[in-house]
């Protein structure tokens, strides 16, 4: 190996820790914002609800939506058939079922 070569080897070297010393910075700042998120997420008993009631809560909260989104789906979907030029699909009932033909 000539100079020239030992010189882009060492930059390619220092280029290379260089990178990895800003990977290893955002792996300690991902660790540190999850360990976060975790302490909120699983508080200590005397703290409010456990982990498990806040994802029965949300379980919940999804299922009162389905309805809802039962509904933008078929919007979207009709939506879709009209731009596509097929027949529109049929309306809704209350619980956002659709009667298919």
């Amino acid at each position: 190996m000539d100079g020239q070569n030992l010189g882009n080897d060492a930059l390619w070297r220092e280029q290379v820790e260089n990178r990895f010393d800003a990977v290893d910075e955002h792996l300690r700042t991902i660790s540190d914002r999850l360990g976060l998120v975790l302490t909120i997420l699983a508080p200590d008993d005397q703290d409010g609800p456990t982990l498990d009631d806040l994802l029965a809560r949300l379980a919940t909260l999804i299922a009162e939506q389905r309805p809802i989104l039962r509904r933008v789906d078929h919007t979207t979907g009709a939506t879709l058939d009209i731009l596509e030029g097929r027949k529109p699909r049929g309306q809704p009932d209350e619980d956002g079922e659709v009667d298919t033909p």
